[in-house]
């Protein structure tokens, strides 16, 4: 997935079409991967693509999301190092290619849980094959190895089908890209995403999770909740910068060069 070049910024959508380049790839890593996070939870960063979120136990595997169609042996050779086998469930934070990627193939053995649009999204692009065999509205709770696993869908974040997977017994919460640890977020307004909705996403998640929460982004380095209040802050000062500034007549270059978020870069 290359990056996004800069192209006219209207406030509303500026993360779309941010001015820096938006990361997919992996930085700051720990040198453990996979890693676990805490309690039964383990997630895997890989060579690239989103971040897999792996719960074993008694009851079986569950996993969050499995990046690129060529990257499956990669995955399915991680979750087997954590686990000991593959998924029996398989859940979608979105429909975005690096994180319904591998669907064909651990779909085979896995039931795959998805919010509807992603089901809708992913037939409109004629992948079939990567199709979430049970969808939901607003959200499902699993009863899985000894922990309500929490599935919560927030409307037109990173997109118009974004979950979040919350471990409550484990206090873990796998955020897709609803948060990116590194770089700036890609919000795709084409697929239904906003600005508003991503920090409003934010905001939510942030109001339910209790303290000492860990915290897996869609993209980067799993960490506690204040990196999450940080990632919010960047988005509503950048968001409020940017307004302001498209009101006074600037442009996306003029934007740049005056360091609209110069303060942020190094994130």
């Amino acid at each position: 997935m290359k990056p996004l070049s800069p192209r006219f910024l209207s406030p509303l959508a500026f993360l779309s079409l941010f001015v820096g380049a938006v990361l997919f790839g992996q930085t700051g890593e720990d040198d453990a991967d996979p890693a676990r996070v805490a309690g039964a939870v383990s997630y895997y960063r890989g060579s690239g693509g989103g971040n897999v979120g792996i719960q074993s136990g008694a009851d079986g595997v569950l996993v969050v999301d499995d990046k690129f169609d060529g990257t499956t042996e990669e995955v399915a050779a991680a979750i087997h190092q954590v686990a000991g086998s593959g998924p029996d469930f398989l859940i979608n934070t979105h429909h975005h290619g690096d994180h319904t990627g591998g669907n064909g193939f651990f779909g085979k053995a896995a039931t795959i849980f998805a919010q509807e649009n992603v089901r809708k999204r992913l037939e409109e692009e004629g992948h079939t094959d990567l199709l979430p065999t049970v969808t939901y509205r607003d959200g499902v709770t699993l009863h899985y190895n000894g922990e309500e696993v929490r599935v919560i869908h927030f409307e037109h974040g990173h997109t118009d089908g974004d979950s979040v997977v919350w471990f409550t017994g484990s206090k873990v919460i796998h955020m897709g890209d609803l948060y990116f640890q590194v770089g700036y977020p890609f919000v795709d307004t084409a697929a239904g995403g906003s600005v508003q909705g991503l920090i409003a996403a934010v905001d939510r998640v942030l109001e339910m999770l209790p303290e000492g929460t860990r915290v897996i982004p869609g993209h980067g380095v799993a960490g506690g909740i204040e990196g999450l209040r940080e990632y919010r802050h960047m988005l509503q000062t950048v968001l409020e910068r940017v307004s302001v500034m498209h009101g006074e007549g600037f442009g996306v270059d003029e934007m740049v060069e005056a360091g609209v978020t110069e303060d942020f870069d190094d994130r």
